[in-house]
This record gives structure tokens, sequence and C-alpha cells, in this order.
């Protein structure tokens, strides 16, 4: 598929400061060099920016041992890059594709625990064997491209979408129930012609490593934003919430709202509004797909946000929601309400907040509509 790519003009660079300062920051987003200069007291943030899975990454810590825990959590970052990789022809993920499983390390057995979870419980809503579709959308090739850019939003103007007869030819290579795993061995096989992508969950797996981390390195308190995942633990110096800014899909320059965090939680959202494709009529196909169909989800969401303790569950359930549509996704928040907490746009312009972090969120733009556990 040949395509033109252009990058919108939000940065994540500019993302992520915003998100920094609504964290409580008081000064520009820090690169490597300058979080080396920085005070390692507990009252004095380090800051350290890296780029990997083809997005940037903002990291700050608190505690005196918070370059080490950003030395350590950078060599992670590489490390999961470096396995995850579904374009690198090193990388562990790229040899299962390749070899159609293998025994794997502890990394991507726990990813594919996960992700097969993931998938049961949603009812094939999330499946990391969505990889033949990516690449049929030309998806894998627009967002595996190794550019240190700091756009956040990428547009690619494309010849052809495939067609129906293409996408009935992939579907059938979708779907995790024929893949086998054993736990016990950590032994993968995947189903004829299957291919996995970590990519609805990576992130969120590794904010969760860099958490274990900043615990391990004995911080106060930390934060990760990973292309737009916010992970938070422990607490800022002066006692105040840590707070997260959540785009809005119809204007990114501006906010949903912002929540107000006071313990350890994820706050992941997905969204078609920053990775799409155009035809040559304008038409807009975004980049996550429904495996039921083969075609961009189209159920009446804009932006899912997952606020939970667990970030690669997080990361999971985002993509999920925003397959389900808006009906399907609070059925299933009722029956999981005491797991996670979401925050849901629809395209219509209604903003839905369940009633576990309604508290903690706010918003100048928006009137949120509660979602009460009870459907009665």
């Amino acid at each position: 598929m040949r395509y033109k790519k252009k990058m919108r003009a939000i940065t994540a660079l500019l993302l992520a400061v915003s998100m920094l300062t609504a964290c409580g920051s008081t000064g520009n987003s820090a690169t490597s060099q300058a979080a080396e200069s920085t005070s390692t007291a507990s009252s004095e943030p380090v800051d350290r920016q890296i780029f990997a899975m083809t997005t940037v990454m903002n990291l700050r810590a608190y505690g005196k041992k918070a370059n080490d825990a950003l030395d350590a959590a950078e060599e992670e970052i590489k490390k999961l890059d470096s396995e995850l990789s579904i374009g690198n022809a090193d990388s562990e993920v790229y040899a299962i594709n390749k070899n159609g499983g293998g025994t794997l390390t502890e990394d991507t057995a726990a990813l594919t625990e996960a992700s097969l979870k993931l998938s049961a419980d949603t009812d094939g809503a999330f499946d990391f064997t969505i990889a033949p579709l990516m690449d049929l959308w030309g998806f894998t090739t627009l967002f595996q491209e190794e550019t240190e850019s700091t756009e956040a939003q990428v547009e690619a103007t494309v010849d052809s979408i495939p067609t129906q007869e293409e996408i009935n030819q992939v579907l059938p290579r979708v779907n995790s129930k024929n893949v086998s795993y054993d736990a016990d061995s950590k032994t993968l096989k995947l189903g004829d012609g299957q291919q996995i992508d970590f990519g609805g969950i990576a992130k969120g797996y590794t904010s969760q490593k860099i958490m274990e981390i900043y615990e391990k390195y004995g911080l106060t308190g930390g934060i990760a934003e990973l292309g737009g995942n916010v992970q938070v633990m422990g607490a800022k110096p002066d006692g105040s919430p840590w707070k997260v800014g959540i785009e809005d899909p119809s204007d990114t320059s501006q906010m949903l709202g912002v929540l107000s965090l006071t313990k350890a939680s994820t706050v992941i959202t997905s969204g078609g509004y920053e990775r799409y494709i155009k035809d040559k009529d304008g038409n807009v196909y975004h980049h996550i797909l429904d495996p039921s169909t083969g075609y961009p989800a189209d159920n009446g969401l804009t932006s899912v946000s997952i606020i939970m303790e667990d970030g690669s569950e997080a990361d999971g359930l985002s993509t999920a929601l925003y397959v389900m549509g808006k009906d399907k996704a609070i059925s299933y928040w009722r029956n999981h309400a005491y797991e996670f907490d979401t925050i849901l746009m629809t395209d219509d312009g209604k903003l839905l907040v369940t009633e576990g972090i309604a508290d903690a969120f706010s918003s100048d733009n928006y009137t949120p509509e509660i979602i009460k556990k009870d459907a009665s």
C-alpha cells in the first residue's frame, strides 16, 4: 500500500509538557542531560525523556535515588522495545511470528497471558492476533517507522483501502481462540497464518514495570507518561494530588477534563483521532480495528479512558471498550466496577463518567453524565 505520511501539529512533547505541568511541574520537560543536573533531594523532581515504541516517553521521579531509578527504567524500556517490536527482525515477537510460536521469555509470556485473558473476558473485543489486519490496512508500516519525531498525530493518505474480499481472507487468522499456550512451559503455538501484536497492551505493561522500578529504588513518588498513557505511584512532596489531563478528541489542544489522583493509578486513553489514514476521497479510517469485522471500530465512541491500578490491563481495556461501543462498554463496566473506572466520549458530544471517579474528575467544557453501578 502506497501512502503519503503527514505529521499533525500537536506534538507528544508538548502534550508531555502540559501533562507534567498539570502534575505540579514548574519547569520545562527535561531531557536525560537535564535530569543529571537536577537535585536528587526527595522534594525535587528528576525528569527523563526517551523515544521508544515509536513514541516520546516522559518520566518524572521523586526520591534520593531518582537518577538511579530513571537509569533502570530507561534500560527496561529499551529492553522491552527490542523484545516486542513487530517490525524489528531481531525482536522476540518478530521471531514468534516468523516461526509460528516458540518458548517465551518472562515479558512476552506475561503479555501473552494478559492478552489471552483480556480476549476471553471481552469476548474478543481485544485480540492480540490482530497483526494480519494491521498489516493489511498499512498501519504496521505507518507506526513502525523508526523516526524520532515528537509528533503525536499521524495521518497518511492512501491510494486505496482493503477490499471486503481481502478483509474476508484475513479475518479467519484473527482469533485468539486459535492460539495454543502452555503457561507451565511458556510455550506458544499460533494458528495457521496467525501473527501477534502487543501494540494494544505493551505501553501499559511498560508503565507498570516502570512503577515497579520506582518502588524498588524506594522513590517517594513518580509518574510515567508513555505517548499519552499515564501512570503514577506514591505522592508528590507537597501532598497534593497528581493531576492528569485527558485530551478532547474533537480538539486536541483542549482537555475533556482533569483527573485528581491520590493513589497509585493508571490513566490510559484510546481513540481514533491521532493515527489514521485517508483515502483519495477524504474518508478517514482510524487505527483501532474491530476484530469481528476487520474494519475500524465504529460504535459511537471517539475516546475511552480507563482508570485503574494495573497498567497492562488498563491498556487492553481501553481498546476493548472502544471496540464495544457505549452500551456494551457501560454494561461491561457495571460487571467489573470494582476493578476499574472509565470515561467515555461519544461521537455526538456526550461525556460519560463512571461514579467511582466522578468526584475526582472536573471539566471546564463539558457537563459529564454520571454512570451509576446500578442500571436502574
